[in-house]
């Protein structure tokens, strides 16, 4: 129970970083002379990445100050940052990659509306100039995100929630943490998306002993954010078996990794 706490206070932190950046933001709308709710949310949307990449920033920094300052430890030791081979990474990134296109499939409608909000983002940057809005957002999906989630998720919630319960249970409790994280910006069915991811990086992270193995297919998972906004619109049945069909393909390659021995370097 004491190790779930600690969980509960990291998210905590996490959560109030976020809404402090919001709220930053926010007030950086009304300065700049914008008063109704609608442009204050176009305005949000507008600095997506910007406001994404400062939160995760600002939380690294306060979770590296406590595990260094206050505990005393190695920031890379208590987090699990082993290398692993290339070979490692291949399969689990693949599988994920798949695995998270086929829940774009499933969730058309609402993927492509979370795609909708970072194509506005991606173009509002691109505006300041050109190719900065696809810098901004790979900075963002494949850098800032996975780098931080993973700290907090998997190097500390999970290594912390599996000294006091079984490691399968420890990802399954992470895993819906980590859901929970997604919550406001996607509501119920990113947190079910989530949560799903979140059980396929912990497998792969208990598996590896690597927060680098993590990192990596995290930042493959979130590849379909760049590929959604410019998909044809499918219809039902065709998106629903091309869901069907990259579901079962991830399925057999993430039992075939969990199969194989992995490597250190």
């Amino acid at each position: 129970m004491k190790n779930f706490l600690k969980s509960l206070a990291y998210l905590a932190v996490y959560f109030i970083v976020q809404l402090l950046i919001q709220m930053i933001f926010m007030l950086w709308g009304n300065l700049s002379g914008i008063q109704t709710e609608n442009e204050l949310m176009q305005f949000s949307i507008n600095h997506l990445f910007l406001m994404t990449i400062l939160s995760n920033m600002v939380t690294i920094i306060l979770l590296a100050f406590f595990i260094i300052k206050v505990q005393k430890k190695e920031f890379k030791k208590v987090l699990n940052f082993s290398p692993v081979t290339i070979k490692t990474y291949i399969l689990p990134s693949i599988s994920i990659f798949l695995l998270s296109f086929a829940w774009a499939f499933a969730t058309y409608d609402i993927s492509f509306n979370n795609a909708e909000q970072i194509k506005i983002s991606v173009s509002f940057y691109s505006n300041i100039f050109p190719s900065f809005g696809i810098i901004m957002m790979a900075l963002t999906l494949l850098i800032a995100q996975p780098v931080m989630e993973e700290i907090l998720c998997r190097g500390i919630l999970l290594n912390q929630l599996k000294i006091s319960m079984p490691t399968w249970i420890a990802i399954l409790v992470s895993s819906l943490l980590f859901g929970s994280i997604h919550l406001m910006a996607g509501g119920l069915w990113l947190v079910i998306g989530a949560t799903l991811m979140g059980i396929c990086f912990g497998i792969v992270f208990v598996k590896t002993q690597s927060l680098y193995a993590a990192i990596i297919v995290h930042a493959f998972a979130n590849l379909p954010d760049f590929i959604m906004p410019y998909l044809p619109q499918f219809n039902f049945g065709a998106r629903n078996i091309l869901a069907c069909i990259l579901a079962i393909i991830s399925v057999i390659m993430i039992i075939f990794f969990c199969k194989k021995e992995t490597k250190p370097l």
